[in-house]
Formats: structure tokens, sequence, C-alpha cells
């Protein structure tokens, strides 16, 4: 039996023939695109796209004071249930000796940490990146160097507290000393007479009293003399601070259930 496969003709179709054709069947289909003229350019930013709340003083990277005594802690790490937002801002405010009661968390910018380098004296760490010695701790596990504003940008290896300590707690301290600094001049007295406490400076011989909100924006403009003096709490020196920011239960990335999921399976016979 001898069988004859016939051989459609080819079709000639240009490109207008196939979209006009197209669009008779099934629709139209447009692809729109604007070319600007060769001399046009992005208008540029004005000031830092990252820092919202002009009224509100940056005392440095990691946080920002309100007139109100609001302290707003930025958190490099992504909150997945595991406490992040608790305990990130919680060795921030442990050496800033702010109220924990108006601590509020939020994202840092991830812009800005490949940006802005971290200050020099802030890179090397002590004590070798072994968490057990009191000054040391903070180098991350992975052996990967973090240069930018926010240095550790990650969240793994359950790291997010014992790589990031070291710095973190150096954020607070030196927002610290410089809001002391800003009550020495105001009142022109030596930063060894103040003590500070949840966000009230006190001068000990006169009692004359500020808190850190009326300070923050003198405290924004001032720069440390000598930051390598700076010296952070070891855990015996810690403060119960207070509640946490969050619970875990609701948003923890392994349990989270998304709206209308739509599962499926493999099966191996």
């Amino acid at each position: 039996m001898n069988a004859s496969v016939g051989l459609i003709p080819q079709a000639e179709c240009s490109r207008r023939d196939f979209l006009a054709r197209s669009a008779a069947v099934g629709g139209a289909m447009v692809l729109g695109f604007h070319l600007p003229p060769t001399s046009g350019s992005a208008a540029p930013i004005e000031g830092q796209p990252w820092y919202r709340e002009a009224m509100v003083p940056e005392i440095n990277a990691w946080l920002t004071i309100a007139p109100d005594d609001t302290v707003t802690i930025r958190v490099a790490q992504t909150e997945m249930g595991t406490g992040v937002f608790t305990s990130c801002p919680m060795m921030v405010a442990e050496e800033l000796q702010c109220d924990w009661s108006k601590v509020r968390a939020e994202y840092a910018s991830p812009q800005r940490s490949v940006v802005e380098r971290a200050p020099e004296w802030t890179l090397d760490v002590p004590g070798g990146g072994d968490p057990t010695i009191r000054d040391g701790g903070g180098e991350p596990a992975l052996g990967r160097s973090f240069t930018g504003v926010y240095r550790r940008f990650d969240t793994n290896s359950s790291g997010s507290v014992r790589e990031s300590r070291y710095y973190l707690q150096m954020a607070g301290a030196e927002a610290r000393e410089r809001l002391l600094l800003a009550a020495a001049a105001t009142w022109e007295v030596p930063t060894s007479e103040l003590v500070v406490q949840d966000s009230i400076i006190t001068h000990t011989p006169t009692g004359r009293r500020t808190t850190y909100g009326a300070i923050a924006a003198k405290a924004a403009r001032i720069t440390l003399p000598d930051p390598s003096k700076i010296k952070i709490k070891g855990p015996d020196q810690f403060t119960p601070s207070g509640p946490v920011r969050c619970s875990g239960a609701p948003s923890r990335a392994t349990t989270s259930t998304p709206s209308r999921i739509v599962r499926a399976f493999t099966r191996q016979s």
C-alpha cells in the first residue's frame, strides 16, 4: 500500500496581516513604547529617600528620636515570627537607655545599606567573633564581610542576635553618648555629672533634667570626639526592657497559610 502525503502550500503572511487577523479572531494585541528624547534625564530625588520625617532628628543610621520621646529603631532582619522586631531593637535600647514603652521598630533601607558605608570605627569587631567574650561577638558566622551601614542584612543561621549584638549595642551606645554631649553643652557641665534612665538625662549636682526628645535635634549635629572610647555592656549588665513586639504565632513563615492556596502533589507508582 502506497501512501502519499500532500504538502500544504506555504502561506504568505506579512506581519501586518498577522496582526490584523489576530485582532479579528481574538482581540487586539497592543505593544506600547515611549522613547524619551535623547536629552531626557531622570529627575534627582531631593534629600535622602530613606529618611521621611524632617522634623524627627536622626541620631545615627539606626535610630530617630521624636520630640515626644518616641524612639524608632531600624531592623535589618526580616520578621518571620522569630521575634527580631523585639530582640534587635532591644539590643539598641539596652545601650541607649531609653523608655522601652516608647520604642517602635521599622525595617531598615536596603538601598541605604548599599549606598552608605558603616562608620570605619565600627567595622573591627573585638573578640574574634566569639559571643562568649564580653566585648566580642557580632562577626558573621559564615565568614562574610558586611560593610554597609546596616552591616548584616541577612536573616539566617539563627544569628540575628548572635551575629548582630556588637554593632547594635554600639549603635545605641553611640547615640546615648551624643545625647549626653548635647545636654552637657546646653548646661555647660561635664558629661561625668550626668546620668540617664528611661530617656531622661539628669544633672546630678543640680537636679536639672531634660528628655531625649528635647535634646535630640542638637545631638544629631554632634560628632563624637573619640568613638573608640565607647564601651558596651556585658550580659551581666543587661536589664529587662518590657513586653515583646512580636509574639511569633501569627507571622511565623513556616506555618502561615495564604488564603485561596492550591496544593499539588506528585504520586509515584
